[in-house]
């Protein structure tokens, strides 16, 4: 075996080490969403339509580890994965050139550039998916002749790119170029790659066919078209990218710091080393496969570092080729090496920083909300990783956002109903809600894919948010504002002044009218049925109603230490008087009185017969 195989060997092992040793302990939105798929659903729902074999490998390296810790079996599995990609694009640069500079240049640049790195020691599927794509270089460039197995070991490549991701369908464009030069100039090579292509879809569509029948027992076009098209159809992108949004992602994909001016760098280096205008058909197709994936990268979410991953070792490849052109470890190759020593230096750097849970504010944020609060709270959070942070660190899954309000109801209006509903549900079950001042302003990007107005939320929480307090938290941590639960808010004397119905109330024969105070129309023994409150049971209870135009004239107040559980014996009658009046019912009248307060209920008459009633403020004594 050639010196220059052994290198790639070499620095393939030695990337994988690195990798290995600099796993994230922070991990991103889709990464949670990989780990909970496993995890946490059936076998039968871990193929996602667009990367559908990454959910079983994950389940299966999962398994191997012995079923504990799926993040980090994951994880290795990547790392593994982007060794073995580091070490075979050192092996093509070592058939093609045959040379030890070019063999170690095309390594470092890859595995030390930001994207590929710090995606290998993540949980993604692209590590996975860039790998198979670095197979299909090794086979495009292996010299001729084009047997039968070359055609079946190119379809294999082919499939594993495209089950580990579905945007890599794009690589027939380029491949067709290649195809289309050899067919030309020699006519019988059209067979191996028919049997390539042929193979490689009856694979891919096979595997889909098994997925969508087999496994989740599709019937119909539409379940399948839905299932396919689900995230085109979220709404988060396509068609919202600029130049500037490119370039971001470009440098990023390069370097966290300073990337575009490694890259220029490089390519300048790239440049002056270019001795022929003829291209050859291999910097053609691969210069096709870069435009091919960066028009469509551009505008489907050209910042986003992760879609680059893909196209790096090409642009790794497509770059060192015109130093092929120079002596070995001469300057140009020595320029390009410090360049690639420069850029993974850095990158270490950024990725340990990055991958530290010490220096995660979203995970603090999510930590200190969660010590602040209980398993039954609201909290209402912003869009973005609380949504997986909270259920994956925290087991807290009764959260908020306004991506999960919009997704499930389609129209703010719905949403802010839902959202009032859900905020009514916890006030009667005894809990808190917890809102964050980030969610009161939904940012730019939510706007923008909702189609909503930037005070829509404080808009729809006007009502009660006087009723909120500020959470106390660490200074480091964004604002937060709590409504306490229903008891708490008794206790403190909320309730004395009643602008509206107090959250949490359930209401029987009765219907709120609107207006400034809580009015009431009352029918046949109403009832009014407090939220749990669970406080120390007061001497007194303070009452300040209305009654207006009712046929009865006599109120009834129930306490109860069990929750719906209301009696004759626990109760207390009272006359009402015309106007506004305070009413102090003594509870110590009540024999055998309990030690806790669960429960209230007023039936503010007796018979209402479709009357109104104004209830001004509820007080305790304690």
């Amino acid at each position: 075996m050639k010196r220059q195989y052994w290198l790639a060997i070499a620095g393939g092992l030695i990337f994988t080490i690195i990798y290995l040793l600099t796993l994230t302990e922070v991990h991103t939105f889709d990464a949670l969403s990989y780990i909970f798929d496993v995890t946490r659903k059936p076998w039968q729902e871990i193929f996602h339509p667009h990367h559908l074999a990454y959910g079983p490998v994950g389940a299966i390296a999962t398994w191997i580890a012995g079923g504990g810790d799926a993040a980090h079996a994951m994880q290795r599995v990547n790392a593994i994965a982007g060794g073995a990609g580091v070490a075979w694009c050192g092996a093509i640069a070592a058939r093609r050139w045959q040379r030890s500079d070019l063999t170690i240049v095309s390594m470092l640049a890859l595995g030390g550039s930001y994207a590929f790195w710090y995606y290998a020691v993540e949980v993604e599927v692209y590590t996975l998916a860039t790998f198979f794509l670095i197979g299909v270089i090794w086979m495009i460039d292996t010299p001729a002749p084009r047997t039968t197995q070359w055609a079946l070991g190119l379809g294999m490549m082919l499939s594993g790119a495209l089950l580990f991701h579905q945007t890599n369908v794009l690589l027939a464009i380029p491949l067709l170029v290649v195809a289309g030069t050899e067919i030309t100039k020699s006519r019988p090579v059209w067979r191996p790659w028919f049997i390539a292509g042929l193979s490689a879809s009856a694979f891919v569509l096979g595997a889909y066919l098994w997925v969508m029948v087999g496994v989740s027992g599709f019937r119909t076009s539409d379940q399948v078209r839905a299932w396919v098209l689900q995230y085109a159809n979220t709404g988060w992108w396509g068609g919202r990218g600029t130049i500037f949004d490119l370039g971001l992602g470009i440098s990023n994909t390069v370097a966290s710091l300073n990337g575009g001016f490694f890259l220029l760098i490089a390519i300048g280096v790239s440049l002056l080393a270019i001795r022929s205008r003829q291209l050859s058909i291999w910097s053609i197709w691969l210069s096709v496969w870069l435009l091919v994936y960066g028009g469509f990268f551009f505008w489907w979410e050209p910042d986003n570092i992760e879609f680059w991953i893909g196209v790096t070792p090409v642009a790794v490849l497509l770059l060192i080729t015109p130093l092929a052109n120079t002596r070995p470890w001469r300057v140009h190759s020595l320029i390009a090496l410090t360049l690639s020593i420069m850029v993974a230096s850095s990158n270490y750097g950024a990725i340990t920083l990055r991958g530290d849970a010490r220096t995660d504010l979203q995970r603090t944020i999510a930590s200190a909300v969660a010590t602040a609060s209980q398993p039954a709270d609201l909290l209402l959070i912003p869009d973005g990783l609380q949504e997986l942070y909270l259920p994956y660190y925290h087991n807290h899954a009764y959260f908020l956002s306004v991506n999960a309000l919009m997704t499930t109801h389609q129209t703010w209006a719905k949403s802010c109903t839902a959202l009032n509903a859900q905020i009514d549900q916890t006030q009667q079950a005894g809990a808190a809600v917890i809102v964050a001042a980030d969610f009161l302003t939904p940012s730019l990007v939510m706007q923008k894919r909702f189609g909503i107005a930037s005070d829509a939320v404080t808009d729809c929480l006007v009502p009660i948010l006087p009723n909120f307090t500020p959470l106390p938290l660490p200074a480091n941590i964004p604002s937060h504002l709590r409504l306490a639960p229903a008891g708490a808010q008794l206790m403190r004397g909320a309730w004395r002044t009643l602008n509206r119905a107090p959250l949490g109330w359930t209401l029987t024969n009765a219907t709120p009218l609107t207006g400034a105070d809580w009015t009431i129309q009352v029918d046949n023994d109403p009832a009014l049925v407090s939220p749990m409150l669970d406080i120390p049971m007061p001497q007194k209870i303070v009452i300040t109603m209305d009654s207006i135009a009712t046929a009865d004239q006599q109120a009834q107040l129930f306490v109860t230490n069990q929750p719906n559980q209301f009696n004759e014996a626990r109760s207390i009658r009272w006359q009402l008087q015309p106007g506004v009046q305070r009413y102090i019912l003594n509870l110590n009248d009540i024999p055998a009185l309990p030690t806790r307060l669960i429960q209230l209920r007023l039936d503010p008459v007796a018979n209402g017969n479709g009357g109104r009633v104004t209830i001004r403020g509820i007080d305790v004594v304690p």
